[in-house]
């Protein structure tokens, strides 16, 4: 097959000029006039207590990245509102499911669940489904804001949208086998790295929505 040397110079520009987009750190929300924007707490729609702080912190945080852009934390006057709210299905039980799972004697021993004891099935590792949406508005009012949080807003504030994206979220984490430790304390090791795996999907989210950002504008 013969070479087109010509196109050799086309082609790495062409990819060169591809990876400086993606890391182009200028405001990208300047077009629309936007040169500042407010980031009040998450909402959160969800099954699960407690988890609006590290998504507003990452996504906040991804925002700093650009330059040009003006941020407020709260509700501060600005050009735009960024709005997240997180959501997950109704019951608990299909937003964190069993993963994998083990028999009880092999995780917590004969000495905890005793010798005249039938053997049980206990998760090993469990998987965590969520969804974030994060929606940039223009000069919303409070009243748009809460309107915002239900799907007859979202079209009917359309006009006013810059920024609309739901993301699918979901990470897995082992929890932790019984060494020894009473079964309270092992309680509040597995809740710990529950915590951190909230914390791993909001750097997820902010990944994802910077990435969403980059290619959008």
């Amino acid at each position: 097959m013969q070479i087109n040397y010509f196109l050799i110079p086309l082609f790495i520009f062409i990819t060169s000029c591809a990876g400086y987009r993606f890391q182009e750190k200028t405001n990208p929300f300047s077009q629309y006039a936007i040169r500042s924007i407010s980031v009040p707490m998450f909402y959160n729609h969800s099954n699960m207590g407690n988890i609006t702080g590290p998504f507003t912190k990452e996504i906040y945080k991804t925002l700093t990245q650009f330059n040009d852009l003006i941020l407020y934390s709260g509700d501060r006057p600005a050009d735009a509102v960024l709005i997240g709210i997180i959501e997950s299905d109704d019951k608990r039980r299909d937003s964190i499911i069993t993963a994998t799972s083990a028999k009880a004697k092999g995780g917590f021993g004969k000495d905890v669940i005793g010798d005249k004891r039938d053997d049980f099935i206990v998760p090993s590792s469990n998987s965590i489904f969520m969804y974030l949406r994060v929606i940039v508005i223009k000069h919303p009012t409070p009243e748009e804001i809460k309107y915002l949080q239900t799907d007859l807003g979202i079209k009917a504030l359309s006009s006013k949208i810059i920024f609309n994206e739901r993301m699918s979220l979901s990470t897995t984490y082992s929890l932790k086998k019984y060494q020894g430790e009473p079964i309270s304390v092992l309680g509040t090791q597995n809740n710990g790295i529950y915590r951190q795996s909230i914390d791993t999907l909001a750097k997820q989210a902010a990944n994802n929505f910077r990435d969403m950002i980059l290619y959008a504008f």
